[in-house]
């Protein structure tokens, strides 16, 4: 078997060249890393504890305690806020009241959504050619992979992806397919496992994963504009107890983050009361949370990319010719924010934006035949045409070297075929 090395650094700056990694497609496959054979039978308190993480009770739960802070924020400390702030008629605080309640609907559809919304199953996929398990590769539209263009070296066949079996489920993955050992099924273009919503995030509810955060982004801001606006204008008359507050604040601003924070929360505390000062400490966790955790998925979504893709680099395989394999690099799938955002998102990306919408069922070719971005395809092509005029450089012993499972024994595969 010959494997074309990938190009130099220059052109992989650019999101569409293909760097030679480790090849370590098991570690990367599975969700954990996890292969048949290679892991103790799981305990009963481990099977209890995965059990947990995707039980109906954890998704509840998990609703109620990220829910606490828009549901107590909109209805107990808004209607408290707009009053200190001056907003004194019904005609003043329906602007602000509405937008709080647009944002933690959203916010809060979303989260549901991304829990209860099937992620995509990779069981009701067959691969083009099921033989060998492989998946054509899907170009832009108007274009088709039958194209002479696209045609591997010395043969009529199309471009196509290398096979990759999942010896878990005993079936053939589609491309950025993996396997998660949480949910135990493999999951078509999976994000990763997410604990909060107890459920994988993969094609299908990827949209709602995404607008969930940006929402979540949106809330905790107006939350936290909203609680230091109260700081700025409140000077009401204090009682005993708020005097006896006041007088543990000290005069001069105090250094460092948590401290600023603290005589923050404490003049909330003291000026807007009990209520406000509790908003504010929940709405800057969840601001913490999200900037950690909400804007690296972002990120992800914007470039295209796969939490998986970033964490493990990708080892997936394009054929370019019999036995030619040409690894993929980490922008091979960057195809421009928006159209990025549209295939998560699908064609009714802004209603959904506007409104608690499920939208369209998202297109089945992002799963199985997804897009290339344009500079990944010219790149391919010339890898394609340096091949075909200076030959193969790197040579292999097996397919199992690279990281591709045909689900055979590859490790006796002779040396050059």
């Amino acid at each position: 078997l010959r494997q074309r090395q990938g190009p130099a650094d220059g052109a992989a700056a650019h999101g569409s060249a293909f760097p030679h990694g480790s090849a370590e497609e098991g570690a990367s496959a599975d969700h954990d890393g996890e292969k048949p054979g290679g892991k103790a039978k799981p305990t009963r308190a481990e099977e209890t504890c995965r059990w947990l993480l995707i039980s109906p009770f954890w998704k509840f739960a998990m609703f109620a305690i990220v829910g606490f802070t828009p549901v107590f924020g909109t209805l107990v400390c808004m209607p408290r806020a707009l009053e200190i702030l001056g907003f004194r008629s019904s005609l003043g605080q329906l602007g602000p009241f509405a937008f709080a309640v647009w944002v933690s609907v959203q916010f809060l559809f979303n989260f549901a959504m991304a829990q209860w919304t099937d992620p995509g199953n990779a069981a009701l996929v067959k691969p083009t050619f099921e033989p060998t398990g492989q998946f054509v590769m899907g170009f832009a539209d108007g274009e088709t992979p039958t194209e002479a263009k696209y045609q591997q070296l010395g043969s009529q066949d199309p471009l196509m992806y290398a096979p990759n079996f999942c010896a878990h489920c005993q079936r053939w993955k589609p491309p950025r397919t993996h396997h998660c050992s949480t949910c135990r099924r493999c999951v078509l273009r999976m994000d990763h496992h997410c604990p909060f919503t107890g459920n994988c995030i993969g094609m299908k509810n990827h949209g709602h994963f995404v607008l969930m955060y940006l929402f979540a982004f949106i809330g905790v801001l107006y939350s936290f504009a909203i609680c230091l606006s109260v700081v700025v204008y409140s000077r009401p008359e204090l009682t005993t107890m708020q005097q006896t507050l006041q007088r543990q604040i000290p005069a001069h601003l105090m250094i460092g983050m948590t401290s600023t924070m603290a005589n923050l929360i404490m003049h909330v505390f003291v000026y807007a009361g009990f209520a406000m000062g509790v908003q504010l400490v929940v709405t800057i966790i969840a601001l913490i949370a999200v900037i950690c955790l909400g804007a690296p998925a972002l990120h992800h979504a914007y470039l295209g990319k796969t939490m998986l893709e970033v964490m493990f680099p990708m080892q997936e395989y394009v054929q370019i010719g019999p036995s030619v394999f040409c690894p993929l690099g980490g922008g091979f799938y960057d195809c421009g924010w928006r159209q990025n955002l549209r295939d998560l998102l699908g064609p009714d990306w802004l209603l959904r934006l506007l409104f608690p919408l499920r939208g369209a069922p998202v297109e089945r070719r992002i799963g199985v035949a997804p897009r290339p971005s344009d500079s990944a395809v010219e790149a391919l092509m010339a890898r394609i045409a340096e091949v075909q005029r200076e030959g193969v450089k790197t040579q292999v012993r097996s397919r199992e070297e690279l990281g591709i499972h045909d689900g055979g024994d590859s490790s006796q595969t002779p040396g050059v075929v």
